[in-house]
């Protein structure tokens, strides 16, 4: 008997967690002008920056293959005569002196990618810029998702402020009539004393809630730029992600970008410790009368000689050992941030159900309450208690919902959602 009636309990509060995602949105243009006004902020321009200079570099590595030359011009002006030009049968004939000599030249190299260098270092500008991007698109998600903690935060804090006012309403008329029975002989004085020191703690209880609502209010203008109001109305829940897993996770592919990162620039490390060719030409032309012009095109092979370059490469391995572990980690930690936020949407959902019920209970008992006590048929004691359980219930009711919001948007997070659909799903 008693497990029918737990599981009729158990099929009442999922109902009723159900019902509330289907609630009105709270303040939607309000909201979502909050939201929108996140995607300007600095740090998320600060990351759109450095995906650019990441696109920048990537085209700097592919144009490695069209070489590098530089154009020179030359003055001088000798104490006595020299020879001008390059020495040829045509010069040894008729040789060209002077004291003033000007040379105006061309040179250019092309880069013959025989072991790969350059083609690693594309690979890793290509990584940098997908790891860039990735990184662009969760700084703008995480401030998304700091200005709708933020937001709902402020908007729980409001109710339980409405709440406490409430409150603050029914104790005084209280201290007034239970007064008026003190001066009459109706009424003890420690029941006076009872609510009086009941309105003392009501006006602790808004000092403290004040202090958080400017914490919180200072929160959403950081992630916003700018004040927002927070309407009191009903806060919407949206429903829990339909993915099964996170295989795909923006955290995850982050980690994936810059282990393969660091892979290309490791090696790209060991490919420039070994012999490059270039195609090399260069093209002069003298002021002197009978300098002739000189030209070449050849090829150059190189040999580095750098002790310090394996140990840069020493250096890349290691930072890229370091990636794949950080790859590694990541994965571990995303399926317990997961389950971990899953758990807290879960058991939001079912305490906004309990508690919803609990409220619309306890304010029967507190207008019932009220009239026992006024025909003194209860105490003061249990009186005020009363008060006080059905504000905790009420201020519990509103901090379930925003923490189940709260919980959806940092899974928002992790999956990478599109900003535009994260809003609209929350407006």
């Amino acid at each position: 008997m008693s497990t029918r009636r737990g599981s009729s309990v158990l099929v009442a509060a999922v109902t009723a967690g159900l019902a509330l995602i289907r609630w009105t949105t709270p303040s939607a243009s309000e909201m979502g002008d909050a939201l929108r006004a996140a995607l300007d902020h600095p740090s998320v321009d600060a990351r759109a920056e450095e995906s650019e200079a990441a696109q920048q570099e990537l085209s700097a590595a592919n144009r490695r293959y069209f070489g590098n030359g530089g154009l020179s011009a030359e003055a001088a002006r000798y104490e006595d005569l020299r020879f001008i030009g390059v020495l040829s049968p045509t010069t040894l004939a008729a040789p060209p002196f002077d004291r003033n000599a000007t040379r105006y030249g061309v040179a250019y190299s092309v880069p013959i990618d025989l072991f790969g260098a350059i083609s690693a270092a594309r690979q890793a500008a290509r990584s940098n810029l997908e790891a860039a991007q990735l990184a662009e698109r969760q700084q703008l998600l995480m401030k998304l998702h700091d200005a709708t903690s933020a937001y709902v935060q402020l908007q729980a804090l409001r109710r339980q402020e409405a709440a406490l006012a409430s409150q603050r309403q029914r104790v005084t008329a209280t201290v007034e009539r239970v007064r008026r029975e003190v001066q009459v002989q109706l009424a003890a004085g420690v029941d006076l004393k009872l609510a009086e020191s009941e309105m003392a703690r009501i006006t602790s209880d808004e000092v403290r809630l004040l202090g958080s609502i400017d914490e919180a209010r200072a929160a959403l203008e950081e992630a916003t730029g700018s004040a927002v109001s927070v309407a009191d109305l009903p806060m919407r829940i949206p429903p829990w992600p339909s993915a099964t897993s996170v295989e795909r996770a923006l955290p995850l592919l982050l980690a994936q970008a810059q282990a393969s990162a660091s892979r290309a620039q490791a090696k790209e490390a060991h490919r420039s410790l070994l012999p490059s060719v270039a195609a090399v030409g260069d093209y002069s032309q003298f002021s002197v009368e009978g300098a002739p012009d000189a030209w070449s095109i050849g090829a150059r092979f190189t040999v580095p000689l750098d002790a310090a370059a394996y140990r840069r490469a020493n250096a890349a391995d290691a930072r890229a050992r370091a990636a794949a572990r950080r790859e590694a980690a990541a994965a571990g930690e995303l399926t317990r941030q997961w389950t971990q936020l899953k758990a807290a949407y879960e058991s939001a959902v079912a305490d906004i159900a309990a508690v919803d019920q609990e409220v619309m209970a306890r304010r029967e008992v507190v207008n019932v309450q009220g009239e026992l006590q006024r025909v003194g048929i209860t105490s003061m004691e249990d009186f005020l208690r009363q008060q006080r359980d059905l504000v905790e219930s009420e201020s519990r009711q509103a901090a379930a919902q925003a923490r189940a919001i709260i919980a959806w948007s940092a899974a928002q997070v992790l999956l990478g959602s599109d900003s535009e659909s994260y809003i609209a799903r929350v407006e």
